[in-house]
């Protein structure tokens, strides 16, 4: 009996600080962007995700594992779309015992989600697992043991692989079919229509908001940015984030006329390697706190909100539309489960062109070292372009975050002395061009 009043009083303290850990990161960001009436929405929306009333009503039909599924294809079937993507430090805590402590911190926190004592009821929930990691690979091993009704999709790490689309294409037909009879849904042209639209409108405002807050610090901050692109996986309704979206942006777009941009004295960076997932904005924070700002993030999400889809894409039978989204969404995903990310690369390299990227700090989160795999290539490519790359690398914990704030602020230092140095060097440029005119002139 005392033992199990000491687990109940354990998992209490695990509850506790896993609504703590939501609320903190919550509470700065409306503190840092108050100006921001429509933010609220967004903030909402994630408060909602963590609150007691949300495990207790939740049952959901299908769980996707992550953002590496087509999630047009998973709402053609099922009305409220219901993601797991990791990010707490707090539900770690409950995959202690199920997965090794070295396995990287998103799989133990997704892991640890499903387990939470007293959450979401997921027994008779369809789990879509994309296989992006040799964790995830575990997980879904890990979830068939315990009897769990899961459908993993093996992404095939070679495009260049003259099967590879095919095999992708089989999978996710597969994997349609597998969400319609556990829902019992019928799939019709009409549907999966309805459900493009819906994903691509918001994709469009996203990328509509992400345009017009880029390097406006002064309307919101980048982790303000960051939680705006994340809750598009926590909403109960993607119509209804689309709306308040624009809205968003609209104010956005009304607070910089009402009064001119300042000065960009930021340094601006690109955030790439292992996703940032809420709550867990350690990285965002520290880069904002230090004085930078984060212009653009490249990884799997920001690369599926460029999916645009053709008239070409929606015709022909519902197998045909199918294939075709899939083939798309392949083309575009900037997973980690490809051998060489070359969509990513390419993603990058077309950011940079637009000049303003100063340096590029590359996130590696612990266990995940196939983000360490890429980063040799990005180094290279960055340096044809004089664009310094600092490394972080780091886990959930905040034990880190002073040894962390150290090394960023010497990496913000150097970013600010070689503005300087270049606009020393224009200016130079500029006085002696000056020079050799009045010379001439005399």
């Amino acid at each position: 009996m005392k033992e199990s009043n000491g687990k109940n009083s354990g998992s209490v303290r695990q509850n506790d600080a896993y609504r703590k850990e939501y609320y903190d990161t919550l509470n700065r960001l409306w503190q840092d962007n108050a100006k921001l009436t429509e933010l609220k929405y967004f903030l909402d929306t994630m408060y909602h995700w963590c609150s007691e009333e949300q495990k207790k009503n939740a049952a959901p039909k299908v769980v996707i594992l992550g953002a590496s599924v087509p999630e047009e294809l998973v709402i053609v079937a099922v009305a409220e779309s219901y993601f797991i993507t990791g990010g707490s430090l707090s539900s770690i805590s409950w995959s202690d015992e199920l997965v090794p402590r070295d396995t990287d911190p998103v799989s133990r926190s997704v892991l640890g989600y499903i387990h939470q004592p007293g959450g979401v009821d997921f027994s008779e929930s369809l789990f879509i697992i994309p296989l992006t990691s040799d964790s995830m690979r575990k997980i879904a091993f890990q979830l068939k043991e315990e009897g769990r009704k899961i459908c993993p999709i093996d992404i095939p790490p070679d495009r260049k692989d003259i099967y590879a689309q095919k095999k992708w294409q089989m999978q996710i037909l597969s994997m349609t079919d597998t969400i319609a009879k556990h829902t019992g849904t019928h799939i019709t042209k009409r549907s999966l229509k309805a459900a493009v639209k819906c994903v691509s409108g918001a994709r469009c405002a996203l990328l509509n908001f992400l345009h017009v807050t880029r390097g406006r610090t002064d309307i919101i901050t980048s982790a303000a940015r960051q939680l705006v692109q994340n809750s598009y996986y926590f909403t109960e309704s993607i119509d209804d984030w689309t709306l308040h979206l624009e809205a968003l942006t609209d104010e956005a777009i009304f607070l910089s006329k009402s009064f001119a941009k300042k000065e960009h004295n930021r340094p601006g960076v690109m955030l790439l390697g292992s996703p940032v997932i809420f709550p867990n904005y350690k990285v965002p924070f520290l880069v904002q706190d230090i004085g930078l700002d984060i212009l653009d993030t490249a990884d799997t999400a920001a690369l599926k909100s460029h999916i645009v889809y053709d008239r070409k894409v929606m015709q022909g039978s519902c197998d045909t539309i199918i294939c075709n989204i899939a083939s798309m969404w392949y083309k575009y995903d900037a997973s980690s489960a490809f051998v060489k990310n070359d969509i990513l690369y390419d993603y990058v390299s077309w950011l940079i062109q637009k000049g303003d990227i100063e340096g590029v700090v590359y996130h590696v989160l612990k266990g995940q070292i196939e983000y360490d795999f890429e980063i040799e290539r990005f180094e290279k490519l960055l340096s044809q372009h004089n664009i310094p790359v600092f490394r972080l690398e780091t886990d959930y914990q905040y034990q880190d975050v002073e040894q962390l704030r150290i090394r960023m602020e010497a990496f913000s230092e150097m970013l600010v002395q070689n503005r300087y140095k270049i606009n020393c060097g224009v200016q130079f440029r500029t006085d002696e061009s000056i020079g050799k005119e009045e010379r001439a002139v005399s």
